[in-house]
């Protein structure tokens, strides 16, 4: 996993660089991350996995930093916000801009192993490859809100668009986290992540789809989902 820390105060970077440090030894995980001061800097590097943003920096606070790094790479980015302001959750909500997680600054060791923790149990992180003709694309589960059928292909649905790939969904279903997408019926899977709202007929995606729910477990590990999201 690549984590990227945003923040202008040196000796905050320092304590969440060390206690990531001694997390990925804990866990055994593969971690790697990059220390920026200022949200132009950050901006100018590929995607991270991770983002830990402070959420007051004088030249771009977090907020906007958010709104940019959605602007390049999706809406799907992965954020958690570092702050010692208690308004702060509020604030960002009213402005519209999605938070994954925040943690209060100073950061202590056992609420970053949780926050960290939280995002391996619920997948954010997987990836995987699919042909795409004669080459591969790399696929974040993250960036994808469901998975339809089409006849003997898939068309992947992202927030940006819907990808055609010569797979059946069977086999798409195979290569994603089941514990962050879920069988709705014998042609949609869907993203917990972007779940709108849900009846005993359907499913609404964030982006405004409506897809026909017809899998009785559904609400069940919906729930299991949540739950696991918010321990």
């Amino acid at each position: 996993m690549r984590i990227a820390l945003c923040d202008d105060e040196p000796n905050e970077t320092r304590q969440l660089s060390r206690l990531i440090e001694e997390y990925a030894v804990k866990r055994s995980y593969d971690i790697t991350y990059d220390c920026f001061s200022d949200g132009p800097a950050l901006l100018r590097q590929e995607r991270y996995d991770l983002y830990f943003l402070d959420f007051r920096m004088d030249e771009m606070d977090g907020i906007a930093v958010a709104k940019a790094l959605k602007e390049k790479f999706g809406n799907a980015v992965t954020i958690c916000y570092l702050t010692s302001y208690d308004a702060a959750a509020a604030e960002i909500i009213n402005q519209g801009v999605h938070a994954d997680g925040f943690l209060k600054k100073p950061a202590e060791k056992q609420a970053l192993e949780q926050k960290l923790d939280q995002f391996y149990h619920t997948s954010y992180f997987d990836r995987f490859e699919l042909r795409k003709g004669k080459s591969f694309r790399t696929l974040y589960a993250q960036d994808i809100l469901y998975v339809e059928a089409a006849d003997k292909q898939v068309l992947i649905h992202t927030w940006d668009d819907a990808e055609r790939y010569n797979y059946a969904i069977g086999e798409i279903e195979k290569m994603l986290p089941d514990k962050l997408f879920f069988r709705i019926q014998r042609s949609f899977i869907i993203n917990f992540q972007y779940i709108y709202s849900y009846n005993a007929k359907s499913v609404t995606m964030r982006n405004g789809d409506v897809l026909s729910l017809k899998e009785k477990d559904f609400p069940k590990a919906y729930r299991e989902y949540m739950f696991l999201l918010n321990r």
